[in-house]
């Protein structure tokens, strides 16, 4: 009880300072650290086993800070933990449709996917986010590359291996990924 009378103090400082011109730093301070203790409690809650309160408070945080890309991608994979994939999944695509500039924004739902083998769903949601900014992570090439390739996709897996190996040249492990799927593609190995 204690725990929501600071958070429910700090919330009305926030609010209250918001008003006053200039004030817009401060705010985001007080917001900053109050975010800050209710990610230390949920790491102790997580640690005795109180999914539900941590769940109920990574809820909260989402509300607050709905573009941080670690919250709203931790609650999913409390939610998927507790078998509750459904809701889970609903976060993910809410993140995305809300944040179509964001180029990792599709990867929590293409990688919900991928991990369930419904691989013919990973493409559409990956493909648009390799033209947005700089582009995404290296897991979203990945996890992209080897859908493709689950589908017998082998032109737009090497395709894909191209790209990643183009931004990311020393990643020794994707050239191999490459030089399987070509094998492949010219039926030599794989």
């Amino acid at each position: 009880m204690k725990k929501w009378v600071v958070y429910g103090t700090l919330c009305m400082a926030a609010f209250a300072s918001a008003g006053q011109t200039g004030q817009k730093d401060r705010t985001q301070a007080i917001w900053a650290i109050a975010a800050e203790r209710m990610q230390r409690q949920n790491d102790l809650w997580f640690k005795n086993g109180d999914y539900p309160r941590v769940i109920q408070s990574m809820r909260f945080l989402a509300i607050l800070f709905p573009h941080n890309y670690d919250i709203v991608t931790n609650l999913g994979w409390m939610l998927e933990n507790v078998e509750k994939r459904t809701e889970a999944l609903a976060i993910y695509i809410k993140y995305r449709e809300n944040f179509p500039d964001d180029p990792e924004a599709s990867f929590p739902e293409a990688d919900y996917y991928f991990k369930k083998k419904v691989y013919e769903k990973v493409p559409s949601l990956i493909e648009p986010s390799l033209k947005v900014g700089s582009g995404p992570s290296p897991n979203s090439y990945r996890i992209l590359a080897h859908s493709y390739e689950r589908l017998n996709l082998l032109s737009d897996s090497a395709r894909i291996w191209k790209q990643y190996v183009q931004k990311h040249p020393d990643d020794l492990p994707a050239k191999n990924n490459l030089t399987r799927v070509e094998k492949k593609m010219h039926g030599t190995g794989g």
